[in-house]
Parts: C-alpha cells; sequence; structure tokens
C-alpha cells in the first residue's frame, strides 16, 4: 500500500510537471512568431524556453529517481491524470463576476497572444473603425 501511495504521489507530480512544460511550449510557439515578426524581444523566448524545458528536466529526475521502484503502474498512471483533473476542476468554478473561470484564463490569453503578436498595433485597434462593411484591419 505505501509503494502504491507514493507512486501516485510520484504520478502526479510528474504530470503536474509536464502539463508545466506543456504551457511553456505553446508560450515557445507564440513567442517565436512574435520574435519572427519582430514584434517581441527575445527575453519572451528565453522565457518561454525555460518554462518549458525546466519543468521536463525535474520530471525526467523524478522518473530517473523512482524508475527502478515503481511497484504498481496502475497507481502511476491514476497519478499522472490528477493535475489536469484538478485544473479542470479549477477552471469549472465560479469567478468573482459569476462566469467560469476558464472563460477568464482563456481572455487573458487572447490578450496576450493579440499582444505578443501585434494583431492591432499598426491600425490602433481599429474595433471602432469599422465602416458600413463590418471590416476592419487587413
Amino acid at each position: 500500500m505505501p509503494s502504491a501511495i507514493i507512486d501516485f504521489t510520484t504520478g502526479a507530480l510528474v504530470g503536474g510537471l509536464v502539463l508545466s512544460a506543456c504551457w511553456g511550449w505553446l508560450w515557445v510557439v507564440v513567442g517565436g512568431i512574435a520574435l519572427a515578426r519582430g514584434v517581441a524581444a527575445g527575453r519572451v523566448m528565453a522565457h518561454s524556453l525555460t518554462v518549458g524545458i525546466s519543468p521536463l528536466l525535474l520530471a525526467w529526475g523524478v522518473w530517473w529517481i523512482r524508475h527502478d521502484m515503481i511497484a504498481s503502474d496502475l497507481a502511476f498512471v491514476s497519478g499522472l491524470f490528477m493535475m489536469p483533473l484538478v485544473l479542470f476542476g479549477l477552471g469549472l468554478r465560479r469567478a468573482a463576476d459569476g462566469r467560469r473561470a476558464a472563460l477568464h484564463l482563456v481572455e487573458g490569453m487572447r490578450h496576450l497572444k493579440a499582444e505578443l503578436l501585434a494583431g492591432h498595433h499598426d491600425c490602433g485597434g481599429c474595433s471602432h473603425q469599422r465602416g458600413a462593411d463590418g471590416g476592419g484591419c487587413a
């Protein structure tokens, strides 16, 4: 029983680290596009790479330490899914304004991507300048 608890905890730790690394790699892609367009500094890429690589190295270290001793594969795999389920549950709860917390996260991501990718920097935010045809920036 104690080894199953340790395996579950190890799986949860590795799952959380991999989830964090996926978040970092998402921003590596967005930052790479922004860097290629000349909109963002190299600092964005450096931070994104750090967030993408560091958790993977830590997860590899945990896996390397525990790889001989994993006795219960089911407990370890169950632990891997723990952090994504926790994140999903936190996203479903209501924020102070009554909307789901995940909606705030998605809106924040859209705003940050728009800032990094400079979708409306040249036109000054054309949402107020739409003509009768409904068109904005090209």
